[in-house]
């Protein structure tokens, strides 16, 4: 199966450094590519911190996204059913595609069109910061 995986980071000065991986793309070949950042002295935070409060919409949305999909592939009516099933939250389906666009363009998720919607899969990597104006 043919994969697509970028890692984009930014060091301390402004650098951004970009590395792309396609074709058969393996958890090993991944730790590679970091491992090459790591000898160029590119600073890779790989903690990920993102409070999570399960009192807000956004916390049950990334808490059922660290929970259920962590490893698989999601589309929004997928959160939408968790959100149902698991806190009773009957959620429009415009809503979850918002907070989930909204982590897409934030680096959480990797975002891939597939016929006439959108197919979500969390990033473990830390996201450039991108600079609001």
């Amino acid at each position: 199966m043919k994969r697509k995986f970028r890692i984009e980071v930014e060091d301390e000065e402004g650098t951004r450094y970009t590395l792309a991986l396609e074709g058969k793309v393996s958890r090993d070949k991944i730790l590679k590519a970091v491992d090459m950042l790591d000898v160029m002295d590119v600073p890779i935070d790989q903690g990920g911190e993102r409070p999570i409060s399960d009192g807000t919409f956004y916390g049950k949305v990334m808490g059922l996204i660290e929970a259920g999909f962590s490893t698989a592939e999601f589309s929004s009516s997928d959160v939408a059913r968790e959100m149902d099933e698991r806190y009773n939250q009957p959620v429009r389906l415009s809503t979850v595609s918002t907070y989930l666009a909204r982590l897409a363009e934030k680096g959480y998720l990797r975002r891939e069109r597939f016929g006439n919607s959108w197919v979500y899969r969390r990033v473990y990597v830390k996201p450039v910061q991108s600079i609001e104006r």
